[in-house]
């Protein structure tokens, strides 16, 4: 006995949330050439525009030339020349609204006490993961700046 023959629709699936890239800018600053490499490509893969400086000197002219916000400033501790709270100094002052993450294999209380732009400022111990980066990067970051 076969009666009439339903055609089951399937039920439609709850919207995923889309995923959108960041939209900030970070200034990324280390003398040792593969890890700066990697953390651009980690930063990029997020969708976080990249300006990428092997040292200090470098990274002043790039925010120079970068003629809207920087978001944030990653920086190594120890870099010959410039060491990164010399930079993070500088850049805070030619632009008080930037954030600063210091990355060092150093204690922070090792290598100094900080003062300029303390309240704005986040350390990453190395060696660190890249899901320990992500999260770090997007706490001090917040929500999603406007473009």
């Amino acid at each position: 006995m076969s009666g009439p023959v339903r055609i089951l629709k399937p039920k439609p699936r709850p919207a995923q949330p889309r995923r959108h890239p960041a939209r900030e800018t970070i200034l990324l600053v280390d003398d040792e050439k593969i890890m700066c490499n990697y953390l651009a490509e980690l930063l990029g893969n997020e969708g976080y525009r990249v300006l990428v400086a092997g040292d200090g000197e470098e990274a002043l002219v790039k925010s120079e030339k970068y003629g809207a916000v920087i978001h944030l400033l990653i920086t190594d501790v120890m870099m010959p020349v410039m060491n990164g709270k010399e930079l993070a100094d500088r850049l805070c002052a030619l632009r008080p609204e930037i954030k600063v993450l210091f990355i060092s294999g150093y204690r922070r209380t090792d290598v100094w006490p900080l003062d300029a732009c303390e309240d704005q400022t986040d350390w990453l111990p190395k060696p660190f993961t890249a899901p320990m980066f992500h999260a770090k990067v997007r706490a001090i970051l917040g929500s999603v700046a406007e473009p």
